[in-house]
């Protein structure tokens, strides 16, 4: 009896047909999958040897970079203002000591230039940051800074040193003032990212500010700026490191210049324009703080006596004005920098203290301070 089996033969025949198929798919997906590996692996090999994280020393590009940014935007228009109002930065670096470890003057160009104040040659940690920087030079040596910075005040000088007085003499403070500015950042991050730039932010406050007192004639009379004396009394020449106001003596600011002008005036009843002449003075102080008493003061050249005696600070808050009510009374007098004030005389040329403009407002008053 013969057994039974399977037709091998024919089943065989087709699977090696069919063998050869997936053989030949398979040789083809492999050279494929293969060329695909390759690249992988060059491709991983190319990144881990131009990677920074695996090859920073000496690696053009892979470098950290340390930059300190500028922003000046602590004005009224609550626009950057940096690059167009200062020129010199002065910046002290501290350790957590409180310890001086870096200090740097540079002019706002080179700033720029380099997106920001270069510290590539400050070694990478936290610091506490201190800034005095000024504007268009108005007048030399408007300041002096305390503190021993460079090589000497290494490792010595104390962040506490480092303060500012305004230049005087004789308690007078007889020019305009170059634009003063101070920033401050506590715990500065600057440690290293290799191929990256690391930048901190130091904001600043202008600490100077620029007054134009207007005398104007109630009757259109010409009036001769030499017949008046115009100063602003304050203690508020000398600043602490942290731009707070230290104890100072009372600074008297004279006006730097006095010269005639012209203003248009509005006839009553016809609504024609006239120009009538006005007397001028511009003013320059330091930084107004409240809860100082400020005086702006105005005397009679020829006898002496006083005509306007106004508490400048609480005045110029009367115009902080509705939109403004949120800022805190400090951050107004912090942003503001220009206050113009126009006062009216009467024919004995003493101040009518019932109304005064300031920057456009008119004030009426009630009462006056004399």
């Amino acid at each position: 009896m013969c057994a039974w089996s399977a037709p091998k033969w024919h089943f065989t025949h087709k699977f090696k047909f069919l063998n050869k198929d997936i053989k030949m798919k398979m040789l083809s997906s492999v050279n494929q999958y293969n060329k695909l590996l390759l690249n992988v692996v060059l491709l991983l090999l190319s990144l881990a040897f131009t990677s920074c994280n695996y090859w920073h020393d000496d690696q053009q590009g892979c470098e950290a970079h340390l930059r300190l940014q500028l922003v000046y935007d602590m004005n009224m228009k609550f626009a950057d203002a940096f690059a167009h109002e200062v020129k010199t930065v002065r910046l002290h670096a501290f350790n957590l000591a409180g310890k001086l470890v870096y200090s740097k003057i540079e002019p706002v160009d080179r700033i720029l230039a380099d997106g920001g104040m270069n510290l590539d040659d400050l070694t990478p940690g936290t610091y506490d940051l201190q800034v005095w920087a000024e504007g268009d030079l108005r007048h030399e040596e408007s300041y002096i800074y305390k503190g021993v910075d460079g090589e000497e005040g290494i490792g010595k000088s104390d962040i506490r040193d480092f303060k500012t007085l305004v230049n005087r003499e004789d308690k007078k403070v007889n020019h305009d003032l170059t634009p003063l500015f101070h920033g401050m950042v506590k715990n500065a991050d600057l440690t290293a990212v290799y191929g990256q730039i690391k930048t901190v932010t130091a904001r600043l406050t202008k600490d100077t500010n620029h007054f134009k007192v207007v005398l104007q004639h109630l009757s259109g009379n010409n009036l001769n700026p030499d017949d008046f004396d115009f100063v602003i009394t304050d203690s508020n020449g000398y600043l602490d490191y942290d731009n707070s106001l230290l104890a100072d003596d009372e600074l008297i600011y004279p006006a730097w210049s006095k010269y005639a002008g012209k203003a248009g005036v509005t006839s009553s009843g016809a609504g024609e324009q006239t120009s009538v002449s006005v007397a001028v003075a511009e003013l320059s102080t330091s930084r107004l703080v409240k809860g100082h008493d400020m005086r702006l003061r105005v005397y009679n050249h020829s006898t002496g006596k006083s005509i306007i005696n106004i508490p400048l600070i609480d005045y110029a808050l009367l115009v902080k004005g509705n939109y403004n009510k949120a800022m805190s009374d400090q951050e107004y007098l912090d942003r503001q920098d220009t206050y113009d004030l126009v006062f009216f005389l009467d024919d004995e040329k003493k101040w009518l203290a019932t109304s005064i403009y300031i920057n456009s407002w008119r004030v009426v008053l009630s009462h006056a301070d004399m």
